[in-house]
């Protein structure tokens, strides 16, 4: 068993045809070991055996805790009818007696899916492949351009943040015959990934959320991560458009460096220079919010059920993706109001009393200042409590980063600072002790400005063990407000687990 999962098209489908075997081996440049017993086309790609594999090709991947070779006869019982495995493994495979699914060998089972992918890309034809990325707001825009599109065309979309080299992929070979459009999330670890992604994507449209400081592990200063960003950008071909944030002579300048001859632009964002600008932004006190959008000059509104002023930048994206194939406005807002929280995004709870704001699928710096704006201006009645996990994937700016998260919860990010600050995690020490310095400073200015300071309590927790995780939920009292956001590593949901069992008792 793998933790990769395999998809299914996300839309009506003109096909649900993958590729023939003959088709497949020739893409791949494997051999048969079992050779298949139809020329039929297969139903598409897998890579989990939980998943129904019916009819589909199985690629036995491997890492360094999990490797698919040892769950064939699994792959099988889930009706897998090709099997992909590497020449090096399947020598010491045994199949009990005839398997019924074929088997493909190939030197290398994540590079076949690539190669695979990259023949099935081909033979897309019209259809239009959006590529997405961006430190921040990758997964949400490429659900607000879905909800956009579906409103009038077909097509298919990562699911969940199929972003990797292993997930572009499957997200390519998920599409069908005949889509009116593709979107695809590219994401990026090391230098070079997001460039050997978008060259096995091949979009027509490339967007880019924004640029900031998320894995800079990775590549080490935020100008390696703009170029790395734009490298999606130069992928574009004559007549590509590229949608990209705008209000940064930064990016203008990235921006300026990448482009292709007859590449369109539309950028957006809060400036004039924009083609699609924010013009007002209205906060609904039961969530979500208003949006007066002007493009290029001409205004009109739309509503969105997600919160938060980076959301509605998101939502530009897709506004501007909506104009150029040619959506009326109608169907752009009702696309847009169609899509829903989805979950630890931002996602609002009530348990026993409590008003829970669940933001931890992820963190980087620039994501937890979106999401500490945002619960300033949701949390309006009641004690503000925020819970920070550690922000993973920063390298050597990390602790500095941390620190500099500190400080910004202790001057209030979008508001006055919150009544307690919980810092959880050995990186968030740095962003405790920053926190409760900052807070010092301020107080004793005030003292001697002869004026007050709210109080702000900083709690810092080493790690999230069954104690701490009494000890943090044990500061939280009914009519509390609590922002939770921290990286995926940090499984701040466990905190939530606690209290259900709290109530229960």
């Amino acid at each position: 068993m793998t933790l990769i999962s395999s998809i299914t098209n996300g839309g009506a489908s003109a096909s649900t045809h993958f590729m023939t075997p003959d088709e497949l081996r020739s893409a791949v440049n494997g051999s048969w070991a079992v050779r298949p017993s139809s020329a039929t086309p297969t139903r598409g790609v897998g890579t989990d055996t939980r998943c129904d594999l019916s009819g589909r090709v199985f690629f036995a991947l491997h890492g360094d805790r999990h490797d698919a070779h040892d769950h064939l006869l699994d792959a099988v019982r889930a009706g897998a009818r090709i099997l992909v495995v590497e020449e090096s493994r399947w020598g010491r495979i045994r199949l009990s007696g005839q398997p019924s699914a074929a088997v493909l060998v190939v030197s290398d089972t994540r590079k076949a899916l690539q190669e695979a992918a990259r023949a099935w890309r081909q033979s897309l034809g019209a259809t239009r492949v959006v590529g997405i990325t961006g430190s921040a707001g990758k997964t949400t825009t490429r659900r607000l351009i879905e909800g956009v599109l579906a409103s009038k065309f077909r097509g298919s979309a990562s699911p969940k943040s199929f972003n990797n080299d292993i997930g572009v992929p499957i997200t390519l070979c998920g599409a069908c015959k005949g889509d009116d459009y593709l979107l695809v999330e590219i994401g990026m670890n090391a230098p070079g990934e997001i460039g050997s992604l978008a060259a096995l994507a091949r979009p027509d449209i490339a967007v880019i959320t924004m640029v900031g400081s998320a894995h800079l592990g990775g590549l080490g200063s935020l100008d390696a991560i703009m170029r790395e960003k734009f490298s999606l950008v130069s992928s574009l071909s004559a007549g590509g458009l590229a949608v990209v944030r705008g209000d940064s002579a930064l990016l203008d300048a990235a921006l300026a460096g990448v482009l292709g001859a007859g590449v369109r632009v539309m950028r957006f964002g809060e400036g004039p220079m924009n083609h699609v600008r924010l013009k007002r932004r209205v906060v609904r006190s039961q969530g979500g919010q208003d949006l007066d959008v002007e493009v290029c000059g001409r205004k009109f509104s739309v509503r969105l059920a997600l919160d938060g002023a980076h959301n509605a930048m998101n939502a530009l994206a897709a506004i501007a993706i909506g104009i150029d194939r040619g959506l009326s406005d109608d169907e752009i807002a009702s696309g847009l109001l169609a899509v829903r929280p989805s979950e630890m995004r931002f996602v609002r709870q009530q348990i026993g009393g409590l008003t829970i704001f669940n933001d931890a699928y992820n963190a980087n710096p620039d994501a937890v200042l979106a999401a500490l704006a945002t619960f300033a201006e949701l949390a309006t009645t009641g004690r503000r409590i925020i819970v920070l996990g550690d922000m993973l994937e920063l390298g050597e700016a990390g602790p500095s980063l941390h620190a500099e998260i500190g400080r910004a919860v202790a001057r209030g990010v979008g508001g006055s600072p919150p009544d307690v600050a919980i810092f959880i995690g050995p990186l968030s020490v740095h962003a405790a002790h920053a926190a409760h310095a900052a807070h010092a400073a301020q107080a004793a200015h005030a003292a001697q400005a002869c004026s007050s300071v709210g109080s702000c309590k900083v709690i810092h927790v080493p790690d999230l063990s069954p104690d701490s995780i009494t000890r943090v939920v044990s500061e939280f009292a009914a009519g509390d407000c609590i922002l939770l956001k921290g990286s995926r590593g940090c499984a701040l949901e466990r905190l939530l687990a606690s209290l259900q069992e709290r109530l229960a008792a």
